[in-house]
């Protein structure tokens, strides 16, 4: 039987379309639903783990199908920052302990763009907070435990997190993409995957972006008007909350932006400077794994 897949992510790199709309067409493999992930592997406290029943629960349910499991929680996700990198490591260490012969996937993204989508991500589920204030560059608690579980854009340091990977399951069993790559040529793209994984590429495959970003007007709008309700954060400020105008709202913003034609939000030039100096050092050693040509080519902080 083949070794199982382990796709992690990263978040905004089509994880939800690889979820939903490309292993349940391939043949011969078993995606793991979200919700069995959620409660047997990610959410179930460290007392109660247990690798061997994890995978022999999962055996019985896959058969003789190859095992897949694609989620970007597991490392760690955006809507929160879960600490300073614990949960990335204790959810490294359950995968290797129960599946130690597996294949990693790890799709990364320009930190520039990366960053511009979670903060997107972030307004569309309710977020008030600038993009200063969001990414860290203006600090909001003086206490570090305070902003424990906020967002961290230490989990778009992805040197670190391929070292780690690498460093379990060994560097022929991990394998980087560039999500860019992908969004230039699908085609081409998962061919490539397809025969780097043993995979049998489905036939007349779409793609259906599902989460796309904001235009610049839809996300202000919605910034402005969160501020009338929770939403789906707690890392906000809001006057009260009227669940209904989150609803109403985001449901009008998004079809605005499905039949108008806006420019897509992006972050000002000294958000993107910020960027580009956080994230040189980390590309630099990220060069040891994806060619430095490559980097340039789709404008990673160098």
């Amino acid at each position: 039987m083949k070794s199982p897949i382990l796709h992690i992510g990263y978040p905004k790199t089509a994880t939800k379309w690889f979820q939903n709309e490309f292993y349940p067409n391939v043949s011969g493999v078993y995606p793991v639903m979200r919700k069995d992930l959620f409660d047997r592997l990610v959410f179930t406290d460290i007392y109660s783990y247990s690798p061997s029943h994890f995978r022999g629960w999962i055996t019985g349910e896959a058969g003789s199908k190859r095992l897949i499991i694609c989620d970007e929680i597991l490392v760690g996700g955006l809507d929160i920052g879960f600490g300073n990198g614990e949960f990335v490591l204790l959810m490294s260490q359950r995968l290797h302990d129960t599946f130690p012969d597996s294949q990693v996937v790890i799709l990364i993204r320009n930190q520039h763009t990366a960053l511009e989508s979670a903060y997107s991500h972030y307004v569309m589920a309710g977020g008030t907070y600038s993009p200063s204030r969001f990414l860290g560059i203006k600090p909001m608690f003086i206490k570090p435990y305070m902003g424990y579980n906020q967002f961290s854009t230490k989990l778009f340091e992805y040197d670190k997190l391929i070292d780690l990977y690498i460093s379990l399951f060994g560097k022929d069993k991990v394998h980087i993409f560039l999500y860019e790559d992908f969004a230039e040529n699908p085609n081409r793209f998962i061919a490539l995957f397809c025969n780097t994984l043993q995979l049998d590429a489905p036939q007349g495959q779409t793609l259906n972006r599902l989460n796309a970003r904001y235009s610049y007007i839809a996300l202000q709008i919605q910034r402005f008007l969160n501020r009338f309700a929770l939403g789906n954060t707690p890392f906000k400020q809001y006057f009260i909350n009227f669940p209904s105008i989150y609803k109403i709202s985001r449901s009008l913003i998004l079809a605005t932006d499905k039949y108008c034609s806006f420019p897509k939000y992006k972050f000002d030039k000294k958000v993107h400077h910020w960027v580009e100096l956080r994230f040189k050092e980390s590309n630099q050693c990220l060069s040891q794994w994806v060619s430095k040509e490559k980097l340039l080519r789709w404008g990673y902080p160098l």
